[in-house]
Formats: C-alpha cells, sequence, structure tokens
C-alpha cells in the first residue's frame, strides 16, 4: 500500500504541530482539574473591603454617624488604624486597607441641611481605579439616601430614631441566585469541560493533519503522475480514505484514552459513553470538514489560517471557551449553525443527566444527529469537488 504508506509520512512529518494541540487540550484539562471547583457557584456574596473611618464631627456622639459607621460594619471589615497621615500612606499602599473614609466636622449639621448632598463632603481616600472605592461610595450614597428619605418622611423624628429605621430598611435583603447554570451530578463537572475543550484542539489537529494530507496528494502534477501510475483510482482512493479514517480514529482514540486517565473514574459510566460517543461524532464532522478544506485549498500558506479561523472562531460563539449561558441571543443563534455548538451543547445535556434513558436522551439524541447532518453536507460539497478536480486533472 504504497499511498498510505506516503499518507502516513507525511503525519509523521507534521507530528510536531499535530502534538502541539493535543498537549494543549491537555493542559488545559490539567490545570482545569487543579482549579475548577467541584460545584458551581449559583450564590451571591458581598465583598468585605477593609476599610477604615475616621469621624472629626464636634457632634462625635451623632447618632447618623454613628449609624453610618454600623452599616459600613456590616458590609467591610474596619480596621483600626492610626489618625497619622503616614501611617495611613502606608496603610493604603501596603494594602492594609482598601478604603478610608473621614467624616468632616460639622457633618452632622451639613446632613440635616442638604441631605445626601453632604457626600461631597466626606473625605475618602483608596487606591486609584479601585473597584472597591466605587463599592465603598456605592454604601455611603446608599445610607445618606435613606436617612435623606426619613428625614423628608419624619420631620420630628429625632436622629436615633432616623438612624434606627435607616439601619432596619437597609437591612433588609433579597437573596440572589445565578439562573440559567447547568449543575452536574457527582464529579462530572470537569469531565464536561474537557470535552468541551476538545472541540478546539480534535478539530484543530483533524483540519492540520487530513487537509495537509490531501493539499499533497491532490497537487496536480503529482495527481497527474498518480493516474499514469500502476494504481488504480480505486486503489488509490482506498488508501488515501484509509489514511483519513486511520489518522482521525487515531487521534480521537488518544484523546479518550486521555480521559480515561484523568477520569477515570467518570469515564467508566454511562455519562462517559454518551460524551466519548458524542466526541466521534464530532470527529465525523472534523474529517469530512477537513476534506473539504483540503479539496479547496490549494496552498499550504493558507492552510493555518483556515484553520484558526474555524476553529477559534466557531469555539468562542459555541461555548467552548465561554459557557452558552453566558452568550448574548445573537450569538448563539448565529452558532446554532456550526456543529461545535451541538457538540457543546450534547456534552453539558449529558453532564446534567442522572439517569439515561430513552426519554431523557431525546435532545442528545438530536443533537448528535445534527452533527452527522453537518458531515454529510460536508462531505457532499467535497465530493462534488473531488469530480470538479478529477475533471481538471483529465
Amino acid at each position: 500500500m504504497p499511498v498510505f504508506k506516503a499518507y502516513i509520512q507525511i503525519i509523521r512529518k507534521n507530528a510536531p504541530l499535530l502534538l502541539m494541540y493535543l498537549g494543549i487540550v491537555v493542559g488545559l484539562a490539567v490545570m482545569m482539574t487543579i482549579f475548577n471547583a467541584q460545584s458551581p457557584q449559583t450564590g451571591f456574596s458581598g465583598s468585605q473591603v477593609r476599610t477604615a473611618i475616621f469621624n472629626d464631627d464636634e457632634k462625635a456622639g451623632s447618632a447618623l454617624v454613628a449609624g453610618l459607621a454600623d452599616y459600613l460594619a456590616q458590609t467591610a471589615e474596619i480596621i483600626d488604624l492610626a489618625d497619622d497621615p503616614q501611617k495611613i500612606r502606608d496603610a493604603l499602599f501596603f494594602g492594609e486597607v482598601s478604603y478610608i473614609l473621614r467624616v468632616p466636622d460639622g457633618f452632622s449639621e451639613l446632613l440635616h441641611l442638604k441631605g445626601p448632598a453632604a457626600v461631597a463632603k466626606l473625605e475618602r481616600m483608596a487606591a486609584p481605579d479601585s473597584t472597591t472605592a466605587l463599592y465603598m461610595d456605592m454604601l455611603v450614597n446608599k445610607y445618606l439616601s435613606t436617612v435623606r428619605l426619613y428625614q423628608a418622611g419624619l420631620p420630628e423624628a429625632t436622629d436615633n430614631e432616623i438612624a434606627r429605621l435607616a439601619l432596619a430598611n437597609l437591612a433588609i435583603s433579597t437573596p440572589v441566585e445565578l439562573s440559567g447554570q447547568t449543575s452536574f451530578p457527582g464529579s462530572y463537572e470537569n469531565i464536561v469541560y474537557y470535552f468541551n475543550y476538545l472541540a478546539y484542539a480534535l478539530l484543530s489537529i483533524l483540519i492540520l493533519g487530513v487537509s495537509t494530507c490531501m493539499i499533497t496528494f491532490n497537487g496536480l502534477d503529482l495527481k497527474r503522475r498518480n493516474l499514469c501510475s500502476p494504481v488504480s483510482i480505486r486503489s488509490l482512493n482506498l488508501q488515501i480514505l484509509a489514511g483519513n479514517l486511520t489518522f482521525s480514529f487515531g487521534s480521537w482514540l488518544v484523546m479518550i484514552l486521555v480521559s480515561l486517565i484523568l477520569y477515570r473514574g467518570a469515564m467508566l459510566t454511562g455519562t462517559g459513553f454518551w460524551l466519548a460517543l458524542n466526541s466521534f461524532a464530532f470527529m465525523l464532522v472534523g474529517l469530512c470538514l477537513s476534506l473539504l478544506i483540503g479539496y479547496t485549498l490549494k496552498s499550504r500558506n493558507a492552510q493555518a489560517a483556515v484553520a484558526n479561523v474555524l476553529t477559534l472562531g466557531t469555539s468562542f460563539i459555541a461555548g467552548v471557551f465561554v459557557p452558552q449561558e453566558l452568550l448574548g441571543h445573537s450569538v448563539l443563534q448565529i452558532a446554532r449553525f456550526t456543529p461545535t455548538y451541538w457538540f457543546v451543547r450534547a456534552n453539558v445535556a449529558i453532564g446534567g443527566l442522572d439517569t439515561f434513558d430513552w426519554s431523557s436522551l431525546g435532545d442528545i439524541r438530536l443533537a448528535i444527529l445534527i452533527q452527522l447532518g453537518f458531515a454529510g453536507i460536508f462531505l457532499a460539497a467535497a465530493t462534488v469537488l473531488v469530480y470538479r478536480k478529477r475533471q481538471v486533472a483529465a
């Protein structure tokens, strides 16, 4: 099988580049296993900002100022700091505090006169472009606005009553839960992300490997030489097909073996079986797409550019690098026209299942069939190009 041997030699020549993409997905999987939390975050908790408060108001016992300090203490970590300019700057520089608030003299009276507008008189210090400063400013404005509302609605109320009512009002909180995130039972989160990243690596390897061989064999001079050789066209095509299938199946099998090493427990379950089956369908898509690219391109100079655009572009819009629930509606509508979208969607659906019966696998079967449909379209287009190029060569 001289043609098949030549195919293998071409693959060996490009082995370093192909191994680089395999290393990418393995590296991402390892980092994901180390750093990724086992359970998704579905709640929200406020940040505890290290804050220092200095009260220079002559009415140091003002209930409104004391209420402000009490409110900030509920949402920030109050740090005792000496009232010395040098020590304050050092504490801010070394990160001992992130936000410093100084209440000026006469602030309590100004608060009665101007309400929330008095916030302009407060002296604040924070690191340049600090997001924590914006967060603390928001809390201060929120408290002063609430105080002003009670002052306007209850003009006869004392400062103690207003501070108490404002703190009681601000103590009311609304539980926040992140919706739209898929939760994975057991320890399946990491393996789902591994197979999502596999879309980028596997598609890159197949496009670079298969299309390189097809560009080589479809060169006009080499193709005319093959037509004159004693090897029949049928045998030539069968040997090239055998090379494509061997390389594609081998690339897929290597990544499955890596997943068995990293996630042995999860792979030996129904979840692992369906993830592997879904990736096998995507491998067929990548093979057919690579054939189409190989028959379309005439030069290897454009090969890397096409591979990067297709793999990175589809990965970003289809949910490989960014979860689909975080992508915009218009982006997902465009991504639906790519097989990568349905591959990722099937992975997420498989990872979220506890049981695998005929009814629960409906969406997964549909996603796999759609991927096979893409493969059929790419193969049909590649077949048309084969006949056109054969006529040119003849």
